[in-house]
């Protein structure tokens, strides 16, 4: 019972999905508890900016800049950690003094860049429920019949 319990509060406490090598960027509360968590990526990819964070070329989205520094202005614990396997390591202190959204060629404050991100991510979900929903029904692609024929 003991090690269910463990297991549960430890998948609670991780970001969803992350796979040993995986970087994150992750704010904790004071007590160093499990706030939040964006993606951070070693390579170059769509709608990703350059960023560097303590002598390291990263890769990560707008709104994960300016979400990261939203995080460290309301007083969490931000930081770059990488999974392990074995539990989360951080790699990079205070990523927030070391760039900011001018950096990276962005405008606006980081409450309009990531308002702006969460209604583009909304619109691309809407068509992937919407897909979700019909994929429960088949068709062989055989006529059925009608109502007369029975």
């Amino acid at each position: 019972m003991r090690k269910t319990c463990l297991t549960f509060v430890l998948a609670i406490a991780l970001p969803a999905g992350a796979f040993a090598g995986d970087i994150h960027m992750i704010s904790r509360h004071s007590d160093g508890s499990f706030y939040g968590s964006h993606k951070v990526f070693t390579r170059a990819g769509e709608n990703l900016y350059e960023i560097a964070l303590c002598g390291q070329a990263y890769y990560a989205r707008a709104a994960t800049v300016a979400w990261m520094n939203y995080e460290a202005e309301e007083g969490r614990d931000v930081g770059l950690e990488i999974n392990q396997g074995k539990g989360w390591y951080r790699i990079c202190e205070e990523p927030n003094e070391q760039v900011k959204l001018a950096d990276i060629g962005i405008e606006g404050t980081n409450a309009e860049v990531m308002r702006a991100s969460e209604e583009a991510m909304n619109r691309r979900m809407r068509f992937i429920y919407i897909r979700q929903v019909f994929s429960k029904y088949g068709n062989s692609g055989a006529a059925s019949s009608s109502y007369h024929a029975r």
